[in-house]
């Protein structure tokens, strides 16, 4: 038979508001464009409905700057309300300029202005911020997806990230849940019976980004994806799945140059 996966939007979301029982709207999209759910699903949500649902919303006016935000609002050129924002969930600023302000966030992931985002938000001066937790959830989505479907599924919640030396962004798997989010070749032999020594795949990473081309990033109006048939899939009922694609500062060769 020959390998096929297959990557299936639920369009009719809507708009998330804060408060929103996002687990029953997926499931309730789901029927409403005939897909039934099966065993082994990864459903790939993006982090602004999450967020969205969760309250994680901002209005830079209620924001009062201190003196670190005002001084790096000069440098970079960004509202020093907004910057605040940011400096708020960042642990370490890697990069300040008017290009770029690159951040470690205080959960170790590397990404410009803290994950802190206008995109598809109502509201002139209003952000999201990411999930508290992505991972956290990425598990509670699951759990009551599972229980809706009567099915075994993963969910990978995504982001858009920017990547070094290459143009263009993808989309990038922060929280996860049921699903090991690395694929490890190490050890095993290659088509000619070479060890591979390190072949290290980031299967969550390859998935979120694949959902991505049915899921758009304008007005498509799209924001989950199904991902059916991943061969290479493997259950985890582990938590905190996402840190296991963080490098640590010694391993990171990029994080060693900023």
């Amino acid at each position: 038979m020959t390998a096929a996966v297959s990557i299936i939007g639920l369009e009719s979301i809507g708009l998330i508001k804060p408060g929103d029982d996002l687990s029953k709207i997926i499931f309730e999209s789901a029927a409403f464009n005939n897909v039934q759910f099966a065993d082994d699903d990864v459903v790939v949500i993006s982090q602004k409905i999450v967020s969205k649902a969760e309250g994680q919303l901002v209005s830079i006016e209620e924001i009062k700057p201190g003196g670190r935000a005002k001084e790096y609002s000069k440098k970079i050129g960004k509202d020093p309300r907004l910057v605040e924002l940011i400096l708020r969930d960042t642990s370490r600023v890697i990069r300040a300029e008017k290009r770029a302000f690159l951040v470690k966030r205080k959960d170790g992931l590397v990404c410009l202005n803290a994950g802190v985002d206008k995109s598809n938000v109502e509201g002139k001066k209003t952000y999201a911020l990411l999930p508290k937790n992505s991972d956290h959830s990425a598990q509670t989505l699951r759990s009551s997806l599972q229980r809706l479907t009567g099915k075994k599924l993963a969910v990978i919640i995504t982001d858009t990230y920017s990547r070094p030396s290459r143009v263009g962004q993808a989309e990038f798997a922060i929280g996860i849940a049921g699903m090991q989010p690395i694929v490890d070749y190490r050890g095993k032999a290659d088509l000619f019976g070479y060890e591979l020594r390190y072949k290290y795949v980031g299967l969550a990473d390859e998935v979120a980004a694949a959902a991505e081309l049915v899921k758009g990033q304008g007005t498509e109006g799209i924001p989950v994806a199904i991902v059916r048939g991943l061969p290479r899939l493997k259950k985890s009922e582990s938590r905190n799945l996402s840190k296991k694609l963080l490098l640590g500062q010694q391993k990171d060769l990029f994080g060693r140059l900023l």
